[in-house]
């Protein structure tokens, strides 16, 4: 019996982009479950809470069978060992994402020597788009057309417009 691919994709997602959308459509295809963790560390302001990050990553990935959505606290190489995970995966932008990345999988690792990391790189139309910039962009009254999933749209951008 060939052991089920289980891997991980962490993240604040605050808020979830069509960036983050694109690497778990990928992702989701290449194993036979992911699962998407949602960080709730309090060290970080998020616009929107653990529960309101989940309902939006839940919405825009309804198509997906193989996924399941969670919150998580602590260390990623602790928690992949408690979702029995095989590999995590991390979308890659640019040069400098591969330069924080790259590191953090060799800490991850040392942390744990069972943990994989796999690289996903992300599609040139989506490698401007970052929670950050969307946040910044946000706050400022701009349009996140083609930013965020469409099933998320107006409430992230309702949000925005409470904040301003």
């Amino acid at each position: 019996m060939q052991k089920q691919r289980i891997w991980l994709f962490s993240g604040t997602f605050d808020p979830f982009t069509t960036g983050h959308l694109d690497i778990v459509n990928r992702a989701a295809q290449l194993c036979d479950k992911l699962i998407i963790s949602v960080h709730s560390r309090s060290s970080k302001n998020t616009i929107f809470s653990t529960q309101e990050r989940i309902e939006m990553i839940l919405l825009a990935t309804a198509h997906c069978d193989n996924i399941e959505v969670i919150s998580f606290q602590g260390l990623i190489a602790d928690f992949y060992d408690q979702v029995a995970a095989n590999a995590i995966v991390r979308g890659i932008r640019n040069s400098s994402d591969l330069s924080y990345e790259l590191p953090m999988a060799e800490i991850n690792h040392r942390l744990n020597n069972k943990l994989e990391t796999v690289f996903l790189l992300c599609r040139n139309e989506l490698n401007h788009i970052s929670s950050s910039n969307v946040r910044e962009l946000g706050k400022l009254g701009n349009n996140l057309l083609n930013m965020i999933p469409e099933c998320n749209l107006e409430f992230v951008q309702n949000r925005f417009a409470e904040l301003r």
